[in-house]
């Protein structure tokens, strides 16, 4: 299904009387709220345009598909590790159907973009086994019955799906972006430290509320 992967079973000062204003009000906290979002490490947000790319079972995956919160995580071999603690600090929102998180494995210029097939099998098993983890944890929510886990990982062989991101080509840093349901970038991290785990987080539960 395009947009998505098939869930895995198994100018001067302001005055205070405007400051409190219903409109004014909700618009600068609105704008201090972004602005703390966006500042640290994260750029601005920019025009929402389709990101499609192949998962490792060959199906077309659209990252920043409308309809979702989705953070998509870089992981490389030198990454792998943070990749999964980052990953770990988001567990929590696995069960909320509205969220969508991808990895994106950055593959060009190494060995194993050498041997798509390979790697693609050793990929599918990986998610097969994470597929069962998140089965276990949507178990437990009974908000939620009859959902089914996301679990998405995208080989970027080529690194054009690294470069359609707009993501440095660096595999020593662990990269991530944020999106809207509407498609929409919310920030974007070049080089994602374990103290800006929360900001994602904050910006991920601060999305999702908007949502309900």
């Amino acid at each position: 299904m395009r947009g998505q992967c098939r869930a895995i079973r198994p100018s001067g000062r302001l005055r205070l009387r405007g400051l409190l204003s219903r409109t004014g009000g909700a618009l600068i906290l609105a704008c201090l709220l972004l602005s703390s979002e966006w500042g640290i490490g994260a750029s601005a947000p920019r025009a929402s345009v389709p990101i499609a790319a192949r998962d490792a079972f060959g199906r077309e995956v659209v990252l920043n598909a409308p309809g979702y919160v989705t953070v998509v995580l870089s992981s490389t071999e030198k990454t792998q590790q943070a990749t999964r603690r980052a990953a770990g600090t988001l567990d929590h929102f696995q069960t909320t159907p509205g969220f969508r998180l991808i990895v994106l494995v950055d593959l060009h210029g190494s060995v194993a973009a050498w041997m798509p097939g390979y790697v693609s099998r050793r990929m599918q098993e990986d998610l097969r086994r994470e597929a069962a983890r998140m089965q276990m944890l949507s178990a437990k929510d009974a908000r939620h019955p009859g959902w089914h886990p996301f679990v998405c990982a995208i080989p970027d062989f080529n690194g054009r799906t690294v470069r359609s991101l707009g993501w440095r080509a660096d595999r020593g840093r662990l990269r991530a972006t944020v999106y809207d349901r509407y498609g929409m970038e919310l920030a974007r991290w070049q080089n994602l430290e374990p103290k800006e785990y929360s900001a994602v987080e904050g910006l991920v539960e601060h999305s999702l509320r908007r949502e309900r």
